[in-house]
């Protein structure tokens, strides 16, 4: 409210509350948040389980991840010029396979040894999860920003970067509550337990991309 009454005066506001209004800006803020919950929570507890869990060093732990890594390399390259063109479907597929990929992941697990399972069942979930990240991530501010006028633009773009950071806090907290709170049950029960936290947050957030902008441009229609 400080920031709205700032507004209608001459001091410039932190914080630019006329930007909530738009749907596709408060719809893609939240976007951006469940993005950050999922991914800080995901990550947090799955190289937990690696190494406590599967006897992974640190080093094999890290190796594994790099094929999240090579997915995100194979769409980020084309991500943004499918968003002129496709808008909010691209985010929404994005986040659709991170769904999917973490699924296969989860699924995974489920079936692992109870000791040092291979890394081979875990790496096509990585990888699709990881392109599913390029589609998201890479076009969603632009997608967002063109429903924002330019005005207003630094400031919204200023509140993507905090929901990031709040977003990824509070997958930590939430994500590792649930893994910690099955951890007596072993570090396979607790990933399982803790998983359908993360994959519903990324099905949420592809239900949530059907608010967003058509196209990742400005003057966009819907």
């Amino acid at each position: 409210m400080q920031e709205a009454r700032r507004q209608g005066g001459a001091t410039v506001p932190l914080l630019p509350a006329r930007a909530f209004r738009l749907p596709a800006f408060s719809v893609g803020v939240l976007v951006q948040l469940l993005f950050s919950v999922g991914m800080q929570g995901f990550f947090l507890v799955f190289a937990i389980w690696l190494q406590a869990g599967q006897g992974y060093t640190p080093m094999q732990a890290g190796l594994v991840t790099v094929a999240f890594s090579a997915g995100g390399f194979l769409t980020a390259p084309a991500a943004d010029a499918l968003a002129v063109r496709h808008g909010r479907l691209v985010p929404g597929a994005g986040a659709l396979m991170l769904a999917a990929g973490f699924g296969w992941v989860w699924s995974a697990v489920a079936g692992s040894a109870d000791a040092h399972t291979g890394a081979w069942p875990l790496v096509p979930g990585l990888v699709v999860a990881g392109a599913g990240l390029g589609f998201l991530v890479v076009p969603l501010v632009n997608v967002v920003l063109s429903a924002v006028p330019g005005e207003l633009a630094g400031g919204a773009s200023g509140i993507f970067s905090t929901a990031q950071q709040f977003g990824g806090a509070l997958g930590a907290a939430v994500v590792g509550t649930v893994f910690f709170r099955h951890a007596g049950d072993g570090p396979t029960e607790a990933l399982g337990a803790a998983m359908p936290w993360v994959v519903g947050g990324f099905v949420t957030c592809a239900a949530l991309c059907a608010a967003l902008p058509r196209r990742a441009v400005a003057g966009h229609e819907g």
